[in-house]
């Protein structure tokens, strides 16, 4: 189950660290492609704060995801707030009318957090 965990850990970390990184410096590609999953207008200077409270929500969560891989109870925390985080951007993509292939990714990314979760659940 260890084994599991940590390889569960290994795949959810490469896509969060690289987008609490974009999130947390506001770099450009990264806010373009947030905006272009949540049209909440970031690219246009609307609802900046999301950006931020990305960035910090997803720096969080990375450390209790990799802090799980030995204490189980803060894989549960983090795969807790990145399946809410990827469910919200999964909403937002359905309410924007995505269908389809546009929504495989984070639907991927979103699995990837629930099976942490799970599994470190497990482990408890």
């Amino acid at each position: 189950m260890f084994a599991l965990s940590a390889a569960l850990t290994v795949l959810l970390l490469l896509e969060v660290v690289p987008s609490a990184l974009a999130a947390l410096t506001r770099f450009g590609p990264g806010v373009e492609r947030l905006d272009s999953l949540t049209r909440l207008g970031l690219r246009d200077g609307r609802n900046s704060w999301v950006v931020t409270g990305a960035g910090v929500l997803h720096t969080a969560a990375t450390a209790a995801v990799l802090a799980g891989i030995w204490r189980p109870a803060y894989g549960v925390a983090g795969g807790a707030a990145e399946t809410v985080y990827f469910c919200w951007v999964l909403l937002r993509q359905l309410r924007a009318g995505d269908r389809g292939r546009e929504l495989f990714a984070y639907s991927l990314f979103a699995s990837w957090a629930l099976a942490v979760l799970v599994v470190c659940a497990l482990r408890r």
